[in-house]
């Protein structure tokens, strides 16, 4: 199997299996400090696990390797993922998403701000874009009692586009033993307020289900495949969970997605995949630069 279609195959799999994240959590009731306190904590285990397994005897050492960007991205991870859960447990499941979706136009903005990375055009447009599909979806929530789940989403898009940044700057080290790091984070800040022995039932399937499979290999997964994709292409896949997340609830559980939801969030999958379409033609196109005095006769 070639490597590209190989980095579809890991990336999209990722997606699928982090799709129904949202409706696991809606299947467990409004509980999210509960949710987050196991959440973190299965997510710590299977993370490290799989550290251990790699890395041996060496675990300690690639533990400390991961530097002072460690320091900052695994609190900014477990801070987007109490975001999440707030969010979830607040507001519609497609506001939360669609909301998050945003994430890599933040990132884009973050990187020229902190970094001084240039925008191009078509980014600056879907920015801009996208900040107006923020605006019509959460103009839906005025009175609603869904602003704070909102802001939350707003909060969770915010972290992630400042992890993707250090992530980019930090790319030399391996940071996987920093997200064992934000799960015990995430744990932690979730005991105080936490009960994690009230689930009851079947609750206790779905629960394990979320924090040992769901989240944990999805992440994985969808760490794994930028290795084979472009930024652009990953991009693209991502879109799915926009998607797919709100499409489970509605038919499982028939939360179907507020008008001003649908508005705003084509707004912004429009200017994302056009954003994304533009970015894959032009490292396309770069591949294929034709070498000065070379022409197809040239053999040396």
């Amino acid at each position: 199997m070639q490597e590209h279609s190989k980095g579809y195959l890991i990336t999209g799999g990722g997606v699928l299996v982090l799709s129904p994240d949202a409706l696991l959590i809606r299947l467990l009731g409004d509980a999210p400090w509960d949710i987050l306190f196991w959440r973190g904590l299965g997510f710590a285990l299977v993370v490290l696990a799989v550290v251990a397994v790699r890395h041996g005897r060496r675990l300690p050492a690639a533990c400390l390797a991961v530097g002072p960007p460690g320091l900052v991205i695994g609190p900014l991870f477990a801070l987007g993922t109490v975001f999440f859960l707030l969010s979830i447990t607040h507001t519609s499941v497609a506001n939360t998403l669609v909301i998050i979706a945003t994430a890599p136009l933040f990132a884009a903005l973050v990187s020229f701000v902190l970094m001084g990375e240039m925008l191009a055009l078509s980014t600056a447009l879907a920015i801009a874009t996208g900040l107006l599909g923020v605006v019509i979806t959460v103009w839906g929530s005025l009175g609603a009692g869904r602003l704070l789940g909102d802001f939350a989403a707003l909060g969770t898009a915010v972290c992630m586009a400042l992890n993707f940044t250090l992530i980019r700057r930090a790319r030399h080290r391996d940071l996987m033993p920093v997200y064992a790091l934000s799960g015990l984070l995430i744990t932690l800040a979730a005991l105080p307020f936490a009960e994690p022995f009230a689930f009851t039932g079947a609750q206790w399937g779905w629960l394990a289900l979320l924090v040992l499979v769901v989240h944990p290999v999805a992440f994985l997964l969808i760490t794994l495949g930028p290795r084979y994709l472009t930024a652009p292409e990953v991009s693209l896949l991502m879109l799915l969970e926009t998607v797919l997340g709100p499409l489970w609830v509605w038919l499982a559980l028939g939360e179907r997605p507020p008008a001003n939801t649908l508005a705003g969030g084509a707004v912004i999958l429009a200017a994302l995949t056009a954003n994304a379409a533009w970015r894959l033609r032009a490292t396309r196109a770069s591949r294929f630069v034709p070498v000065p005095g070379r022409g197809r006769g040239d053999e040396g």
